[in-house]
């Protein structure tokens, strides 16, 4: 671990604590340090340390246990779509898993997304995916094209009509968030991605479902690559996908 100071102690020993859990530093079913020693080697109070646990814990990533200790908790108790945990993992040797399964996950949820909106949408979502749309023109190359962005995305998965989708699609933002952030740096700039986001919105108002899906799906894989140049990952090849 390393020491921590300055301002907002309680957000860094999070981060510290969380990075090291995530990277295999403290394996699972280990034990953290004693709060002595962990308050000594990070430079904070035991209030402090007290409180950041409480937020590892409800990540999933630790237990704490009276007399025990605190230990690190199995994978599969670990929230894989809490933002946090999804960027130790980009800093972390999974990096490249990470990225497929965000992408498997995109894959699995938007095209289906935009298929309903274009059977589904009402006026009203025509307006929010449009606004959203014209937002991230506007913005171009700045920061303030990944909130459009997600705007865009998240429009289209609220009119499925489908409320236990539409929570689902609440589930999926932080991969959306990561990848968005990721792929910003496209050196290709925004005017392709912004074609294919045209794309689906013109297919959606057309109420044009397959071509809605198919579309996503291309923005999907378009997205993909742009990160995996950004990254220096090497792409692996889309899925072949069903003209229906």
């Amino acid at each position: 671990m390393k020491a921590v100071e300055g301002k907002g102690l309680h957000g860094r020993v999070i981060q510290d604590l969380g990075a090291a859990i995530v990277s295999g530093e403290f394996a699972p079913g280990s034990t953290l340090p004693g709060q002595e020693e962990c308050c000594a080697r990070l430079g904070v109070s035991r209030t402090v340390l007290r409180e950041a646990l409480r937020v590892l814990a409800a990540k999933g990533l630790v237990d704490a246990r009276p007399k025990a200790g605190t230990f690190v908790l199995p994978r599969e108790n670990w929230n894989f779509l809490d933002p946090d945990i999804l960027e130790w993992r980009l800093r972390s040797d999974d990096r490249d898993a990470v990225l497929d399964q965000l992408y498997e996950l995109r894959h699995m949820v938007e095209p289906t997304a935009a298929y309903l909106a274009a059977s589904r949408a009402k006026l009203h979502d025509f307006r929010k995916m449009g606004e959203a749309f014209d937002a991230m023109a506007a913005a171009g190359r700045s920061h303030d094209s990944i909130e459009s962005d997600l705007a865009f995305h998240r429009a289209i998965i609220e009119a499925c009509g489908n409320d236990m989708f539409a929570s689902l699609g609440r589930v999926v933002e932080s991969a959306l968030i990561i990848s968005f952030r990721i792929g910003a740096d496209n050196p290709d700039g925004v005017e392709h991605s912004l074609a294919m986001h045209k794309a689906i919105l013109d297919a959606i108002v057309d109420r044009n479902a397959t071509e809605a899906r198919n579309a996503m799906r291309k923005l999907i894989d378009y997205s993909k690559g742009t990160v995996a140049r950004v990254t220096g990952e090497k792409p692996t090849a889309p899925r072949r996908q069903s003209k229906s």
